[in-house]
C-alpha cells in the first residue's frame, strides 16, 4: 500500500512540475516574438565604381527598403520582387544587382555600377 501512495505523490509531483515548466517556456517565446517584431533588420554595404565614386547601402529588411548615400543625395527605395538578387525603385532611381555587383540607374540612366 505504501509503494502505490508513493508511486502516486511522485507521479502527481512530475505532472505538475512539468505543467509548471511548460508555461515558463511559453511566456519565453511570447517575449522574444514581440521583441523580434519591433526591431529592424537592417543590413549596411559601401561600394565603389572605377571611377573611385562611392555608393553607401542600408536594406532594411523589415520594412523591405533600401536608404542609399551617393555623391550628396540620399535616395529611399521601396523593394521589388526580383527573380533573384536585389531590385528597389522609387519613381526616378533603380537599384538591381546580384552578388557583390550592382548597378543604380536614374531616369533609365546609369549612375553607378561596379
Amino acid at each position: 500500500m505504501k509503494n502505490k501512495i508513493l508511486t502516486l505523490v511522485m507521479l502527481s509531483s512530475l505532472f505538475l512540475i512539468s505543467c509548471k515548466e511548460s508555461q515558463k517556456q511559453e511566456t519565453i517565446g511570447e517575449t522574444t516574438e514581440k521583441a523580434e517584431k519591433t526591431a529592424d533588420n537592417v543590413v549596411t554595404n559601401t561600394t565603389t565604381d572605377k571611377e573611385g565614386n562611392k555608393l553607401e547601402m542600408s536594406f532594411n529588411n523589415t520594412k523591405d527598403i533600401a536608404t542609399l548615400y551617393f555623391k550628396g543625395d540620399t535616395i529611399e527605395l521601396a523593394g521589388q520582387k526580383p527573380a533573384s538578387g536585389i531590385w528597389y525603385k522609387n519613381d526616378k532611381y533603380e537599384l538591381r544587382g546580384k552578388g557583390e555587383n550592382v548597378a543604380l540607374t536614374k531616369n533609365g540612366k546609369t549612375l553607378f555600377k561596379n
